[in-house]
């Protein structure tokens, strides 16, 4: 079980009961896990409640919360300024307590708004609600939706094509300068994530305090997703109705999926949903249409998801992670898979592929397989950190997303790419774990997300 670490009964024994979680088994392929502690805790969701959008300070502060039922606006219904005129647009991860439960073969993931004996405070933190992009007239990385609205209908032109504001082009995504000619076509980059850039060349963009580690805060949404469903399996069919007891159920469904060959002949697999589409469902999770315009055989309508404000979760673009990196260790009897979490944005590092020490600041977590599979089993530090520790499971059993080995030929230090892009299907999933790209690796399905903390 990897780096499984914790302590005590299956219930954990506490003086107030104000946490909640879920408890699964490392020896069942159900996918579907038990809500511990207060189960009022789990109708309300007091944690899941408090991620929201808003708008920053340069020093991280929030300038202003956005509306709950629409970011186009500020919490108190004045109009916004998505377009990074206020400030970046971010999701606020709340500060919460965790602690990790083991029994035999039973596992609790417990939270609480309170630091209760035994817990461990997770600090606030924040990360873009949808794919990042850079803003070339003062070379930093921004988050910030370029998109103009008709009501609540993405305003177009007469062609179809997608309207931004102004300013769009100082915030082009896609590769940047080398797609201006495709604003006012229907694969333009306006308004969409920035790819094409690898790790160490996203890092010089990160300014204030900015960066794009966003492991430790999309591993902290993923679970309050998996609390909140209790269950691991993200795509499993979404629907807003409650269980009779008042529990959310089902998952999140697919995410936008599309064909791979049809992506390429499209726009070689450049970003094809603008950041910002799901502004129209403020901080609740749902389903927004989007129409692509010049895909193969017509228009092609994607259901872009929002879990609480975090937009396309998954299925879309892969995610960099700079505060993670894999060591392969080369093919032998004692050879190991190693992921390495860095809590320090000043210390993030691409590494060089071969060398022999760890780099600074970064922490082994815990040993990954060394096949590719659908993970079965997830391992868990006592920070919450998890990753693949078995493979084994399916679509639907164990772990339901997908794991991904280079093979054991592969030595050296490795990149991690999260949530996989739009042409993987069942495999994608919050627990995604991709560990065969180099930190130097750059593609055009590959984007960022600003972070802080």
């Amino acid at each position: 079980m990897g780096l499984l670490l914790g302590s005590g009964n299956t219930k954990p024994q506490y003086p107030y009961d104000m946490w909640y979680g879920v408890q699964g088994d490392f020896t069942s392929q159900d996918y579907k896990l038990t809500r511990v502690g207060n189960l009022d805790l789990h109708r309300t969701l007091p944690i899941q409640a408090k991620l929201r959008r808003f708008v920053e300070n340069t020093d991280g502060s929030v300038k202003y919360y956005l509306h709950q039922n629409d970011s186009r606006k500020k919490d108190g219904g004045a109009a916004a300024k998505l377009d990074t005129t206020d400030g970046n647009v971010m999701l606020e991860v709340p500060e919460m307590y965790f602690r990790l439960e083991i029994s035999g073969t039973k596992w609790i993931y417990a939270i609480s708004e309170y630091p209760l004996p035994g817990f461990i405070k997770l600090e606030r933190k924040s990360i873009a609600p949808w794919f990042s992009t850079i803003d070339t007239t003062n070379s930093v990385a921004v988050s910030g939706c370029f998109l103009t609205w008709n009501g609540d209908e993405i305003a177009r032109d007469a062609n179809g094509i997608v309207i931004c504001t102004p300013n769009a082009a100082q915030f082009r995504g896609g590769s940047g300068a080398s797609d201006a000619s495709k604003d006012g076509t229907y694969n333009s980059q306006l308004g969409m994530g920035r790819t094409s850039i690898a790790k160490s060349g996203v890092r010089p963009y990160c300014k204030n305090g900015t960066h794009h580690g966003a492991y430790r805060a999309y591993n902290t949404i993923a679970w309050l997703q998996r609390i909140e469903y209790a269950s691991l399996h993200c795509q499993d069919t979404y629907t807003e109705t409650l269980t009779a007891d008042g529990f959310h159920q089902g998952g999140l469904g697919a995410g936008c999926s599309v064909n791979g060959d049809q992506w390429n002949t499209w726009g070689g697999y450049r970003p094809f949903v603008p950041g910002g589409v799901t502004a129209v469902l403020g901080n609740n999770t749902g389903k927004v249409s989007y129409t692509i315009k010049g895909w193969t055989g017509g228009d092609k309508v994607v259901q872009v998801t929002s879990y609480r404000g975090f937009e396309v979760p998954f299925e879309y673009l892969w995610m960099l992670a700079d505060d993670v990196l894999i060591y392969h260790s080369p093919n032998s009897a004692e050879a190991r898979s190693t992921a390495y979490v860095c809590e320090d944005p000043t210390k993030f590092t691409s590494h060089s592929d071969s060398a022999t020490t760890v780099p600074d600041g970064y922490v082994a977590i815990t040993n990954l397989p060394r096949a590719e599979g659908y993970i079965k089993t997830f391992g868990i530090s006592t920070k919450g950190y998890s990753f693949p520790d078995a493979i084994g499971g399916q679509s639907n059993k164990g772990g339901c997303d997908y794991f991904y080995h280079p093979g054991v030929e592969a030595s050296g230090w490795y990149g991690a790419l999260l949530s996989a892009h739009a042409f993987y299907g069942a495999l994608a999933g919050v627990g995604y774990l991709r560990t065969g790209n180099r930190s130097s690796d750059a593609n055009a399905y590959l984007g960022f997300r600003l972070c802080r903390n």
